[in-house]
């Protein structure tokens, strides 16, 4: 029989180095057991990462959006507003900026005739 290591024909006969022996692979297993752990940990960070990147796109194009339909809206209130005063002025005799333009127009046109002034 020959001892080497502590091994006696392939068989472990030493108990220091048998705990020695355990010691090694218990530790071998965590360290690869915290690799691993780190290894998910990391994807799942980039993961989180990626869809947090994403979420706060989709946020900003709705509010953009949002603030894009809100101006239009406005737009659309302003005008009908300003239609609705410019009328009732113009029940009252007082022509609107788009009466004055439009009767610019036709005395323009008109102007322009021949045959009225002959």
């Amino acid at each position: 029989m020959t001892k080497e290591n502590g091994f006696d024909n392939g068989f472990l006969t030493d108990s220091k180095q048998w705990e020695k022996t355990i010691k090694e692979n218990d530790l071998k297993r965590a360290e690869e057991s915290r690799a691993s752990l780190q290894a998910l940990t990391d994807k799942a960070e980039r993961k989180r990462a990626a869809d947090q990147e994403l979420f706060n796109k989709a946020l900003l194009k709705t509010r953009k959006e949002e603030e894009e339909k809100r101006a239009v809206e406005l737009e659309k209130a302003k005008a009908r507003a300003l239609n609705k005063v410019e009328e009732e002025y113009e029940k009252h005799g007082v022509k609107s900026s788009k009466t004055e333009n439009l009767e610019n127009a036709y005395r323009s046109m008109l102007g322009n005739l021949r045959g009225l002034d002959d």
